[in-house]
């Protein structure tokens, strides 16, 4: 498992460059003997195999294929591909988003096949491509699904505890509007950045008002790009706006909207200087895009947290992703089936350059990944 972890962190897969590691992990399911292997059309691989009930919803442990770009190299402690093992752990770009986790799934099944014996269900393992830029491969799959399931289980990182969903998004840009001269005349022109710097001061102070769910945590908003319209350095900008990142599970688009334009339009005085001149701040309106959320009251929430604690010897804790993950896009499609995730790694190092995992957490996931195959 550990040899396979390096091979698939030396193994470079951007989005939409996955087919080598694709071809990878194929050809490591097909070694260890899974009955059924097969990539699809868009280019996810799946490994299969069979259980002594095959009428059965399957077990599918669900991960990814690609990674995010490794940056400025010399910031690495070690090469991002080279997979070095240092102190107990594995280094490397998507050590622990996900192809450590991908590494534990796939030799989970294999130490089942090993044992000669078969699990009550069928066990699939499918990688998928383009998680990072939007799940374009998780969505190829759920739509074009044509076997029954009773779980899935995700790979994204969770320190071997089990998350019971995440936090849906919304995204709007907010448009400030002035009136644009010459650089050297400010005082001619109308200069929306000061409107839009109260804003997002204010922004800042406020969020905390918003509404808060008991396990995926509070709402939580970013604002990440800003534009303006020009690019000249010595014009003032015509508009300038923000890109607001929300993170909610227990907000509405109507709420998160008239949050947005409550600020917004405070820092819009209409007949007072500096912002005479300025019209109301445009808020693009847009849809949330859900994440997914199981009640950990549910019964196979019970049964997924007894099975992996015998496997693993201590009891994993129920909590939720901070990020978005695949999830969203099986619960919008398939409200029949229950999702979790479990795996070894650690959440905070994802898409750092620090980005490693421990081997004695991938021991103890893969002891949890073979009790769950057995007693599911």
């Amino acid at each position: 498992c550990l040899d396979f972890t390096r091979r698939l962190i030396q193994t470079p897969s951007m989005p939409s460059l996955e087919k080598d590691i694709a071809g990878l992990v194929a050809d490591e399911m097909t070694r260890l003997q899974f009955d059924e292997v097969w990539i699809d059309d868009i280019g996810n691989v799946s490994g299969r195999i069979y259980g002594t009930n095959r009428s059965l919803g399957a077990l599918v442990l669900n991960s990814h294929l690609d990674h995010v770009d490794p940056g400025d190299l010399s910031l690495w402690p070690f090469p991002p591909y080279a997979a070095e093992v240092h102190e107990g752990r594995i280094f490397g770009r998507g050590a622990c988003d996900i192809k450590g986790p991908l590494a534990v799934q796939v030799y989970g099944l294999a130490a089942v096949i090993r044992s000669g014996l078969r699990p009550r269900r069928d066990v699939v393992v499918t990688a998928v491509v383009q998680e990072e830029t939007g799940g374009a491969g998780a969505l190829f799959w759920v739509k074009n699904l044509d076997y029954p399931v009773e779980l899935i289980v995700l790979g994204e990182p969770s320190s071997n505890n089990i998350s019971l969903g995440h936090r849906g998004i919304w995204q709007t840009w907010v448009t400030f509007s002035g009136r644009s001269v010459h650089a050297s005349v400010p005082e001619s022109g109308v200069n929306p950045n000061f409107a839009m710097a109260q804003f997002l001061e204010q922004l800042e102070m406020r969020q905390l008002e918003l509404k808060s769910h008991p396990l995926l945590g509070d709402t939580s908003v970013a604002p990440t790009i800003i534009e303006v319209d020009t690019q000249s350095p010595n014009v003032t900008p015509a508009w300038t706006r923000v890109l607001l990142d929300f993170r909610t599970a227990a907000e509405s688009v109507s709420t998160l909207q008239a949050f947005v334009e409550e600020i917004s339009v405070d820092q819009v005085p209409q007949f007072s200087s500096p912002w005479s001149g300025i019209s109301d701040p445009e808020v693009e309106a847009g849809e949330i895009i859900s994440g997914f959320y199981t009640p950990p009251e549910s019964e196979i929430v019970r049964r997924v947290h007894r099975f992996i604690e015998r496997g693993m010897g201590w009891q994993p804790e129920l909590m939720s992703y901070r990020f978005a993950t695949d999830g969203r896009h099986f619960a919008a499609h398939r409200d029949d089936i229950a999702i979790v995730g479990f795996s070894p790694g650690e959440e905070h190092l994802a898409h750092t350059v620090n980005e490693s995992i421990s081997i004695d957490m991938m021991l103890d996931g893969l002891k949890g990944h073979v009790q769950l195959i057995w007693d599911f």
